[in-house]
């Protein structure tokens, strides 16, 4: 059952996006949404035409558009949390005992430290190859903090066959708060055999808070089987467990800061965030797809670099996200949706080199700001409110000081949005010439209500400005463009000085 509902699910997803490109309905960069992060049937529905978001938020923002001056990526130092001083009793593992670079060892395998551990013990773990999974399960072991003795030396290698055959993460935190893993290398491949029900991760948070992955290389967390990489699953840090049904019901919750990690060659997720209750703080990680890798597997799973759904919350901010290609354009940079209102915020990151940037739908009081985000193969950004594209209301969303250039699609694009705050983006050099489907921002026939101000676009093709909604709005549009800069536009009175070219 799972083997055939991830095929059906590619396949959809490939015959749509060939179908299109076929009859010439849609761009080659037109967006639609990875099957593998629907949302609920229920949560697509009309939206309630609410407010857009006070006008007046960023005016004392004099940074300029981007990441400016933030470090982004793992080589940051300026905002590296110490973990607290521990409390507890240390324990030494060596599996490689007799070269005696680790004299204090007690241990040979990481998994028997573990079980001798208790509440904010420290596990220093000596170079070598530890190929074991590792579980750390139960509230005795609060505050463990598993560390590489050597940053990357100590390296947790994927067994050839899941030990225990029902356990399919790496390093699985269950039922213990406040568990940190450090400095490791953690590495697949997997061999699943084929789909599974409880998707191969890399590591995950279960029932399990206020954890830390940091200063980790995790990689090759995919199949170690080619004709096995359609499955959806291969998610290289996981913080809540994700059921194979849409919810209801969910999952377990966790929560973690992920932060400082070179996060790369997956086969799925780079980090995924589900279920209510859950929440990750996303910092400061260099996550990369290789499609060089996997290109010669037609259906293989679609990758993102991060991925929050589910009601799950999450901070993104200070990350270098890129590389996430599929078969035909459908893989994102960073995907945002359900999240709680006001409680999440994609910011300061560099995303660049997917095939879409930043998406967001069935989703209410986000803010999506300070991010570059650039040579993408579809649009920069997009909000989508579209009940026919699966998605649910996209409401009182800010997107604010982005520089978004050199995209294939749109640099911003609204579908079926209503009730956001566009401000103070630069956007230039977006856009393909291949009829009127691209532009620097652009607003379709559905997304009303929307506040567009003070945007600087410059050399977007077909238009810097287009609008194609109709109301009592600016130029007769539905939505209010105020202070906007561009050099074309597709109807009068969307931004100064533009030359009109329908």
């Amino acid at each position: 059952m799972v083997i055939e509902m991830d095929k059906r699910l590619l396949s959809m997803a490939l015959a749509l996006t060939i179908a299109g490109l076929v009859s010439g309905s849609v761009q080659a960069s037109a967006w639609q949404k990875d099957p593998d992060s629907m949302v609920s049937p229920e949560k697509v529905v009309t939206s309630t035409l609410l407010p857009a978001p006070d006008v007046t938020l960023g005016d004392q923002d004099t940074t300029i558009a981007g990441f400016a001056d933030a470090i982004v990526g793992a080589d940051d130092t300026t905002s590296d949390l110490a973990d607290p001083p521990s409390s507890g009793t240390t324990f030494w593992v060596d599996n490689t005992p007799l070269d005696g670079d680790c004299p204090q060892a007690t241990f040979v395998l990481i998994q028997d430290a573990v079980n001798a551990s208790g509440p904010n013990d420290t596990i220093k773990v000596c170079p070598g190859t530890y190929t074991e999974q590792v579980q750390i399960v139960g509230h005795t072991h609060d505050g463990l903090r598993l560390e590489s003795l050597t940053p990357l030396a100590a390296i947790i290698k994927w067994p050839a066959v899941d030990t225990p055959p029902t356990e399919h993460v790496l390093v699985h935190i269950t039922d213990a708060d406040r568990v940190s893993i450090r400095g490791f290398t953690l590495t697949g491949p997997f061999n699943s055999g084929s789909c599974s029900a409880d998707r191969h991760e890399g590591v995950r948070f279960e029932n399990a808070f206020d954890g830390r992955v940091t200063h980790n290389h995790i990689t090759l967390i995919r199949d170690a089987v080619p004709s096995n990489w359609g499955c959806q699953q291969g998610d290289a840090v996981a913080i809540g467990q994700r059921l194979v049904t849409e919810p209801p019901p969910f999952g377990l919750p966790g929560s973690a800061r992920v932060d400082h990690n070179v996060i790369d060659r997956y086969q799925k997720n780079g980090v995924q965030v589900v279920n209510p209750g859950s929440f990750a703080d996303v910092r400061n990680n260099t996550i990369t797809y290789v499609e060089a890798e996997t290109s010669l597997i037609l259906f293989r799973a679609a990758p993102n670099g991060v991925v929050v759904f589910r009601e799950a919350a999450a901070t993104v901010e200070q990350n270098v996200i890129r590389g996430n290609h599929w078969t035909v354009p459908l893989s994102t940079g960073v995907i945002l949706d359900e999240a709680p209102p006001g409680s999440s915020n994609v910011n300061h990151n560099q995303v660049f080199d997917n095939d879409f940037g930043i998406e967001t739908d069935t989703q209410m009081g986000l803010e999506i700001s300070h991010n570059s985000v650039f040579d993408h193969l579809g649009d920069g950004i997009t909000l989508c409110g579209d009940t026919l594209s699966g998605c649910g209301p996209a409401t009182q969303i800010i997107v604010r000081k982005n520089d978004i250039t050199n995209n294939a699609g749109s640099g911003i694009l609204l579908f079926g949005a209503e009730s956001n705050l566009l401000k103070s983006n630069h956007i230039a050099n977006n856009g393909t010439p291949t009829g009127d489907t691209t532009d620097g921002i652009r607003v379709d026939a559905t997304s009303t209500n929307n506040q567009v101000l003070d945007n600087h676009m410059t050399q977007n093709v077909v238009h810097d400005c287009h609008d194609d909604s109709a109301g009592g709005g600016s130029g007769g549009t539905a939505n209010t463009w105020t202070g906007d800069q561009g050099d074309t536009q597709n109807r009068e009175g969307l931004c100064k000085f533009a030359t009109t070219t329908p």
